[in-house]
């Protein structure tokens, strides 16, 4: 019974988040610019402006360095026993080298659930062990939002991809393509269509969640419960 109520909040909370980006789309699409978002300790630059404050989870890709220590030595005994030493040694190394090579591989590395913030010109992801790392939306080369699948994918020009996934997705979605793509362009983002599509048809719902000042705005994830 305990395992059906979490599935059923999991979808619930899914939905609402779902919408909440259908609400987001909505929102932009009326020719609409985010509310501020209020921000302590964070120091931006000027003229920067925080949108959205949320967990996501993280992750780079990127291959290994392919390093690996070669075990050797002098193996002094009987000759059996010296022979035996220097098989074990080659079947070390190999097993070494076998896994530096798949160690090279590229592969989605660091997964982790951190705070994100998003503004108007970057991507804000506070990893424990290296601080704030910045994702700046003019070196975005390559941008696939997939809300369908809760990711969202960036290729940079000087950088490892980055991934975030998770409930905000949606929202982050949208708000990503209008940052990176501009006012002009973000409706006709495929990866965020079905979000587009669903704003288009929906009339603005009175159990909308409004920002403090009852702006109108989607509300989105100052104080996000967990």
């Amino acid at each position: 019974m305990g395992r059906k109520k979490n599935d059923e909040a999991t979808a619930r909370r899914e939905r609402e988040e779902w919408q909440l980006g259908i609400d987001w789309a909505r929102w932009l699409m009326a020719g609409n610019t985010p509310q501020p978002l209020t921000m302590y300790g964070l120091v931006l630059e000027p003229g920067e402006t925080a949108y959205v404050n949320t967990p996501a989870h993280y992750a780079r890709l990127y291959g290994g360095s392919g390093r690996y220590t070669h075990s050797g030595g002098v193996f002094v005994g009987k000759p059996g026993l010296v022979l035996g030493m220097m098989a074990a040694n080659v079947a070390v190394n190999a097993s070494r080298k076998a896994a530096a090579k798949r160690d090279m591989q590229l592969m989605w590395r660091d997964l982790q659930e951190v705070p994100t913030v998003a503004t108007n010109y970057r991507l804000l992801c506070m990893l424990p062990q290296r601080g704030w790392l910045s994702f700046y939306y003019s070196a975005v080369q390559e941008f696939y939002p997939d809300p369908a699948n809760w990711t969202i994918t960036f290729g940079f020009q000087n950088a490892e991809p980055l991934r975030l996934a998770g409930l905000a997705t949606p929202t982050l979605s949208v708000l990503t393509a209008w940052c990176v793509l501009g006012n002009d362009r973000w409706q006709g983002e495929p990866g965020i269509a079905p979000l587009v599509e669903a704003a288009v048809g929906q009339q603005l719902p009175p159990a909308v969640v409004h920002d403090e000042l009852d702006t109108g705005e989607p509300r989105r994830l100052g104080n996000l419960e967990p």
